[in-house]
């Protein structure tokens, strides 16, 4: 365990000032103003009522200013998962669902979440969640439509003739 104030031992307080002045993360210009305050000779804990920032963040800060370049403090990129469908298949997927699915065989009237969703894992051996289909039919452009069950200017008398003259005609 360092002893206090020695955390940051070796690191140049000028140095973080200036990087300070021209930082625009706003994680980066946390940790440097936390970094400050603590060669200042504040605690972490007198850091936290100061500013609000948890005890043990200000010390995960530190550590960070202590690790890397006081130019490179902001958040690391984070790394997606890779597609599970390679780019031939997805140009293939994204060109079935530009058509209908019946010009796959399919007896439906649209791309639905569920539908596009067994397709996938029945053509490609691939599986998705339900949630994931929504962003994958997004991302091919195709948007998601629902049928509104009462539209909001609806007449409630007038829907009613019309289910009774529906049911009177067969259609139903």
């Amino acid at each position: 365990m360092t002893k206090r104030g020695e955390k940051l031992a070796g690191i140049d307080e000028e140095q973080l000032r200036q990087q300070l002045r021209t930082e625009r993360d706003p994680k980066a210009i946390k940790r440097l103003i936390a970094a400050l305050e603590y060669k200042s000779g504040l605690s972490p804990a007198k850091i936290q009522h100061k500013y609000g920032w948890h005890e043990q963040t200000v010390y995960d800060w530190l550590d960070i200013v202590a690790e890397r370049d006081p130019v490179a403090l902001g958040d690391r990129p984070r790394g997606g998962s890779s597609s599970r469908l390679t780019d031939d298949q997805w140009d293939e997927l994204t060109a079935t669902l530009a058509a209908s699915p019946s010009e796959e065989g399919i007896d439906a009237p649209a791309w639905r979440p569920p539908l596009v969703r067994d397709y996938i894992a029945e053509i490609f051996d691939v599986e998705y969640s339900s949630a994931h289909m929504y962003r994958v039919m997004k991302k091919a452009g195709l948007s998601v439509q629902t049928a509104r069950p009462i539209h909001y200017e609806a007449d409630p008398a007038e829907q009613r003739r019309w289910r009774t003259e529906l049911k009177k005609s067969g259609r139903r």
